[in-house]
């Protein structure tokens, strides 16, 4: 498997990309945005499962992973930011055709792209257009001089992985929470709890792919439902749910991923 990865510049950020190098003919661009406070290795095995038919993207936002930080060591903690910093990085990449994906945080933000942004089509994955789900103590401690992010966070992560999710995938989720950054999943909790673009949802006009992990337990069938309706002025509109898996869809059946998202854009 080869992967490539590099740094550039957005925003005046050190950013840390990587890419499975795919074809230069690639219909399109897939831009692959990760779940809060991880980082872009969540996508290592779409990047080799789609390396033969598209160019594939995954980059760490600002202070995740090898990503450096805003000043003070700071991470995005609004979704309009966070969704200006995806399309600059679209922009220093100058992908053609753009395709971007996500999944949980980055699963909402597709969603407030396409309402403010020209991109090819979206993919989300365990997002919705509102999702007040953190309890605002909750969100507090998250930053707490006596609270271990690492620690506070497993079972409530593990809770969120589906049955049918192999171990070495749920190893590899979990190792992710002993790896968060205390300030940084506060910001991108805070973004994601006070997410909400419903007034403008009708406005998307480019395709739009929904693949659900139904054994989600915080984002739920009823969530996508109502975001579904609301998406009233799109192209193209695909749901696709996943029977026995969850909120970590990409990293728990990366496979059923790129085959519903290559059968969408193979359509379009």
């Amino acid at each position: 498997m080869a992967i490539t990865g590099f740094y550039k510049k957005v925003q005046g950020i050190k950013t840390y990309f990587e890419t499975n190098d795919g074809p230069e003919d690639s219909p399109y661009t897939i831009i692959c945005l990760h779940t809060a406070g991880r980082e872009n290795r969540q996508y290592h095995d779409i990047l080799e499962i789609m390396e033969d038919k598209y160019k594939v993207y995954s980059f760490d936002m600002p202070a995740h992973g090898k990503s450096w930080p805003l000043p003070h060591n700071k991470a995005i903690d609004t979704f309009e930011g966070y969704g200006s910093f995806v399309w600059d990085v679209i922009q220093e990449l100058d992908a053609k055709n753009p395709v971007v994906i996500g999944c949980s945080m980055g699963g909402n933000i597709v969603y407030y792209i396409a309402q403010n942004y020209p991109v090819s089509a979206i993919l989300s994955m365990q997002g919705a257009d509102y999702t007040p789900t953190v309890d605002a103590k909750i969100l507090e401690m998250l930053d707490h001089p006596y609270v271990s992010v690492q620690h506070s966070q497993i079972e409530y992560s593990e809770c969120l992985i589906g049955r049918a999710c192999s171990e070495d995938a749920r190893d590899f989720i979990m190792l992710g929470v002993a790896q968060e950054i205390s300030s940084t999943k506060y910001a991108d909790l805070k973004q994601y709890t006070g997410f909400d673009v419903r007034d403008k949802m009708s406005t998307i006009t480019c395709p739009v792919l929904i693949v659900h992990g139904v054994d989600d337990p915080i984002v739920t069938e009823d969530m996508v439902a109502k975001t579904m309706a609301r998406l009233t002025g799109t192209q193209k509109l695909v749901y696709k749910p996943v029977q026995d898996y969850g909120h970590f869809l990409i990293v728990e059946n990366p496979q059923v991923v790129c085959d519903c998202l290559d059968e969408f854009l193979s359509d379009l």
